[in-house]
């Protein structure tokens, strides 16, 4: 029951910093042509876009290491199960924020 609450906590937290790193990858000096090289990558499986995505626990960048997220979430990243959770919907969400700032970027508003 305890590890069901902490899954439900990773996704949604997981999903928060996902979107969030996504939301950087395009910004308003992105041209065009990048957004498209990016929408094509995505659906041809483009290993050297996939690889755009930060590692979610990797600790690379500030405040997010695993002892960082689990203090300011609540939850134990050091559990496996836990931490897939977190990764999976980090990695869901962040797409989806690059994918939607792309198509925007190439269709407009």
């Amino acid at each position: 029951m305890i590890t069901e609450h902490y899954e439900q906590v990773a996704e949604l937290a997981g999903a928060e910093a996902g979107k969030n790193a996504g939301s950087w990858v395009i910004d308003g000096t992105t041209t065009e042509e990048t957004a498209r090289r990016i929408l094509r990558g995505l659906d041809d499986g483009d290993p050297e876009i996939l690889d755009m995505q930060p590692a979610p626990l990797s600790g690379e960048y500030a405040g997010e290491s695993i002892p960082e997220l689990s203090e300011q979430y609540g939850i134990p990243l050091d559990d496996d199960e836990v931490a897939t959770v977190f990764e999976t919907a980090f990695s869901e969400a962040y797409w989806a924020e690059v994918e939607r700032a792309a198509r925007y970027q190439v269709e407009g508003a």
